[in-house]
């Protein structure tokens, strides 16, 4: 139980966020995720419930899902060396992952120089730094040589955070070549967890004539939280977990409402860009200046594999990952452009960059397209969006950073998805679009 309560918290945010490719796709109002400067061509528009954006990407350093079922396979073999075996894949794995949901989100033009956007998104961020032999946890134990017991995983790093989003976004053009945009948000933090130098443990323990383990988690976190612990639990200082306990207060569940995930508040802030010069648009923006903090229900636990200690604290702030992107498109035919795209995602005490080339445009009026090459993370990451007007005034797009590992996923390091169904009100010239006599800027 232990241990599934561990990963439980350790992967709960694989509910990330893509993507390069729908930086630069045209029509689509999600692009101004990346860059609220983006002034989309309609009148109005809206995103179904739930529908109008699902995003996710994950990476993963030292192995992939065909790496940890070999390892898994061949552990309890005699002749296979596993120690050698996580050698090669390196010391240490890292693991990232964002997810984000828009429950709901909406748009209009106020006038022709500026558009403003609602939105109320689900978030979800983790990035984990820890030994391959993390691979250990992943298999099972009674498959494991009694001779590599007890198996103990040290310097387990982790940084996570959920939330919940409620922004507007004001894009305004300040001349006919830049246009400003700003998007703040309140955001509402439900589950956020900080360790540095964790180690987990698993040894035999033999009782009774059956075999078992003993699995333990020692060092520091921080934990914030919707609700609180039972506060008898907290003021009892060194609790025995052999003695057994209760987190939470009796009837927590009965007394936890909707409200509670409305508790704890923060401010973030997205700032972004354009300039027109000729058949070019130059952009950049900053997205997610800000951190997820809570006043309330957030502790520091401390412990072993005999004892646990927790103390409530007046405050916590848990970083959320801040990403700058810098761009430039070039027009060079009515129907298609090019991208160039660089982006860096700071994490704390981690970044992450990339670069990104992307060919974008129509193939007849009902459906855009854009192709991609990442590099960063992996070097086979060709991308692929489609937009497509399946019914009046309704397009459903998808888009991923890596069809290749898409395709074969068991051998995939990284993967990124987006897809979503908007419906556009009032689109501004996508007939002349498909036109070759007239230039969409």
């Amino acid at each position: 139980m232990y241990r599934y309560v561990f990963f439980f918290l350790l992967f709960l945010p694989f509910s990330l966020r893509a993507q390069n490719t729908l930086y630069f796709m045209d029509h689509l109002p999600q692009s101004m995720i990346y860059n609220p400067a983006f002034f989309p061509d309609v009148d109005s528009y809206l995103g179904m419930p739930a529908l109008s954006g699902v995003s996710a990407q994950v990476y993963n350093s030292a192995f992939n899902f065909n790496e940890l079922t070999d390892f898994g396979d061949n552990i309890s073999n005699q002749g296979f060396d596993a120690d050698k075996y996580l050698k090669s894949l390196g010391d240490e794995n890292r693991l990232l992952a964002e997810a984000r949901i828009s429950l709901i989100s909406m748009g209009f033009r106020i006038s022709d120089k500026s558009f403003l956007s609602f939105s109320v998104d689900g978030n979800s961020y983790i990035v984990n730094n820890s030994p391959t032999d993390i691979m250990y946890l992943f298999t099972d134990l009674d498959e494991i040589p009694r001779d590599n017991f007890p198996v103990e995983i040290n310097n387990i790093s982790m940084i996570t955070a959920n939330y919940m989003s409620i922004g507007a976004t004001y894009s305004y053009k300040v001349t006919e070549n830049l246009t400003l945009g700003i998007s703040p948000k309140i955001n509402f933090n439900n589950f956020a967890m900080e360790t540095n130098n964790l180690t987990y443990t698993v040894e035999p323990d033999i009782s009774d004539g059956e075999d078992d383990y003993k699995q333990s988690v020692s060092g520091k976190f921080l934990l914030g939280m919707f609700t609180e612990m039972d506060p008898e639990f907290v003021d009892q200082g060194d609790v025995d977990l052999d003695e057994g306990f209760s987190i939470f207060p009796e009837g927590w569940e009965e007394e936890t409402g909707f409200g509670n995930l409305f508790t704890n508040k923060s401010l973030s802030l997205d700032l972004g860009a354009t300039y027109k010069y000729e058949n070019w648009m130059f952009s950049g923006s900053i997205i997610n200046i800000g951190s997820s903090v809570f006043k309330s229900n957030n502790y520091e636990v401390k412990g072993d594999e005999e004892y646990i200690n927790v103390k409530e604290l007046d405050k916590t702030k848990f970083a959320i990952p801040t990403k700058i992107f810098v761009g430039a498109m070039h027009q060079f035919s009515p129907k298609w452009n090019y991208g160039i795209l660089v982006n860096n995602t700071f994490y704390k005490n981690n970044y992450t960059p990339s670069a990104t080339i992307s060919l974008n445009g129509y193939v007849g009026k009902w459906l855009s397209t854009s192709a991609s090459y990442t590099a960063g993370y992996k070097f086979d990451n060709l991308g692929i969006g489609l937009r497509l007007r399946f019914l009046p005034g309704t397009d459903l797009f998808m888009v991923t950073d890596n069809i290749i590992q898409a395709i074969n996923y068991k051998n995939a390091n990284r993967f990124t998805a987006a897809v979503g169904i908007n419906m556009l009100f009032g689109m501004k010239g996508v007939e002349n679009y498909t036109s070759e006599t007239e230039d969409p800027l």
